[in-house]
């Protein structure tokens, strides 16, 4: 009998293919005592040689990656932590100090450092550990003499089932060996979810058991357009996903023919179509799949791997500086440090009983504003190399524009009096994410430049509901009348003032939002980047007279319900049949 399981939707298609369980085992470290200077002396050499080690296996792996961007810029996450100054200088302490060998000193320095990640509440920034984890390994094994599991002797392509997966292990797999990867642990921006994407391979994640359920050899059917698998399916479900999947691929390739064509709407209108980011290597892949500049690249990440106001700001500069380079003259716009609600860091520590409604975005960064600066200066610093913009996140009051801008001519001349090249301030835009914006976006617009959307947490404050919420999550809705509503003020107010408007949240790329955002007039969409062709297809389709009618007319309707029924009757015979199966799909699944 078939089981079926739900989890995370993490990387589109179908596959069907035999289950190959990967079981990591911890590896377990005996505390051995050093008696004599020599010894220690003897121990530090050995973990200096097991990091060389260890670096020439990622560098390797790194080089047999191809093009396969995402998972050569993990890698180098990974080497970069293999020179963190904090864990060198924690693990020679231990074997100095505690008179302990170098592996029982990186067990040790590798727990403390994980505890301080699982401490953290953003599930995307705590999933971050698996890095930490995945490198202390790697250390471990090469002072012991020991290895993992090679997943690179696969012989016939698999489905990969496992309750978590170490970064660089998938990354050094191809969609040669794998059909798919499910897991019970993981996100749709965990590691695992952006190597599947990359390699245009299925992915489900947060299964939570599908490891115990799954069987060696046993067929495997991965949905990963709706976030189900199927073990040991019957004959019907065998025939119906084979049929899925066949349709699934053949739109895939027809759109994917498109990418390098404009997007411009049926009666000739040009959208702008920009990626989502959150590491500086992704921008060498925008062209790839047809998108034209970064609409978001989120910084958190960066702030992360970099406790040290110093090493950061080298960071920050780094990679701004690729991004700016790689996409120039197309417009890259940098949002600055949105930590706080479920992104705080254990380096800026608070208890808050709603953190939604407390330290969060840029109420942090003009409270800490060291570490706020160091960014700053990064972004003029960087500036000089492409054609930079500033988005500043979670701003209600006009007030916190003009501090942050006070603030970038204040750097600027202490560029200039140090003698540090930078590039001019550039444009400074804000994100609109809660109610007061929208009300007070009036007051706002004469001290921005741009705008831009973030539909996810304007919903979540519009409706008052926790995504993450077990209890209200089924009441997050985009196409919430309110919602749909403030985002038509929004782009009315931006229009008048002459501003530019985008949109950046899970809603530009959603095909029943699309026509809507068009309708009410949004300049851009903003898309994580392998959704880039799907959404200029579905862009190709629509006619702006037709979308400006479905715009109006869900201004006036009474439930998320009528509006995504008034949308989907207007796309019916326009988009890919696949996509209308999904829409249909998750429109019964929503019980409407």
């Amino acid at each position: 009998m078939s089981i079926r399981l739900r989890g995370t939707p993490a990387s589109p298609g179908v596959s069907i293919g035999p289950a190959f369980l990967l079981n990591f085992e911890e590896i377990r470290v005996q505390k051995r005592t050093l008696r004599t200077a020599s010894e220690v002396e003897s121990e530090l050499e050995r973990f200096a040689g097991a990091i060389e080690k260890t670096r020439g296996e990622l560098e390797q792996i790194s080089d047999q990656l191809s093009d396969v961007i995402e998972g050569k810029q993990l890698i180098e996450v990974h080497i970069l932590l293999l020179s963190d100054p904090f864990i060198i200088s924690e693990v020679r302490k231990q074997i100095k100090d505690d008179l302990v060998c170098a592996e029982y000193a990186v067990s040790k320095v590798l727990f403390d450092v994980l505890e301080r990640f699982n401490a953290i509440e953003d599930p995307y920034l705590r999933s971050r550990s698996v890095d930490v984890r995945d490198v202390g390994r790697r250390v471990i094994a090469n002072l012991l003499g020991t290895e993992k599991q090679a997943l690179s002797n696969l012989k016939n392509p698999v489905i990969l089932v496992s309750e978590d997966l170490d970064p660089s292990q998938t990354a050094g797999l191809t969609s040669k060996q794998l059909l798919g990867i499910v897991t019970d642990l993981g996100g749709s921006t965990s590691h695992t979810a952006i190597l599947a994407r990359s390699m245009g391979i299925p992915a489900v994640v947060a299964l939570k058991n599908v490891a115990e359920n799954a069987v060696p050899g046993q067929v495997v059917i991965i949905d990963g357009i709706h976030g189900e698998v199927i073990l040991d399916p019957d004959a019907d479900e065998l025939q119906y996903y084979s049929e899925l999947k066949k349709r699934y691929n053949t739109a895939e390739a027809e759109i994917a023919l498109n990418a390098d064509s404009p997007a411009v709407t049926a009666d000739g209108k040009a959208v702008e179509l920009s990626a989502n980011i959150e590491f500086s290597q992704e921008a060498d892949q925008v062209g790839r799949f047809g998108g034209h500049g970064i609409g978001l690249f989120r910084t958190e990440f960066i702030r992360l791997l970099a406790p040290e106001a110093e090493e950061e700001e080298k960071m920050h500069f780094r990679a701004y500086r690729h991004v700016l380079q790689t996409l120039n003259p197309d417009p890259v716009i940098i949002r600055t440090l949105d930590l706080g609600g479920d992104k705080f860091l254990d380096s800026i520590p608070t208890v808050e009983k709603n953190p939604f409604l407390g330290w969060r975005g840029i109420r942090i960064c003009l409270d800490r504003p060291e570490k706020f600066i160091s960014q700053l200066r990064a972004l003029l610093r960087a500036a000089r190399f492409g054609n930079a913009r500033i988005m500043l996140p979670m701003i209600t009051g006009y007030d916190q524009i003009v501090q942050v801008r006070d603030m970038l001519d204040n750097i600027a001349a202490d560029l200039d009096r140090e003698g540090i090249p930078r590039g001019d301030i550039p444009p400074l835009g804000i994100m609109i994410e809660t109610p007061a914006a929208v009300l007070g976006i009036d007051l706002l617009l004469p001290h921005s430049a741009f705008v831009s959307i973030g539909s996810n947490d304007l919903t979540q404050y519009t409706l008052a509901v926790d995504r993450g919420s077990p209890y209200v999550s089924n009441l997050f809705d985009s196409f919430h009348p309110a919602v749909i509503r403030q985002i038509n003020i929004v782009v009315t107010k931006c229009r008048e003032a002459g501003k530019w408007v985008g949109i950046c949240g899970q809603m530009a790329s959603d095909p029943l939002a699309i026509p809507l955002l068009l309708g009410y007039g949004v300049n851009e969409l903003s898309v994580p980047m392998t959704l880039i062709p799907d959404v200029k297809e579905m862009i190709s389709v629509i006619s702006m007279n037709d979308a400006e009618s479905l715009a109006e007319k869900a201004l006036v309707l009474k439930s998320s319900e009528e509006i995504r029924r008034s949308v989907l009757d207007y796309v019916e015979s326009k988009y890919p049949e696949i996509i209308l199966d999904e829409i249909r799909r998750d429109e019964n699944y929503r019980g409407s």
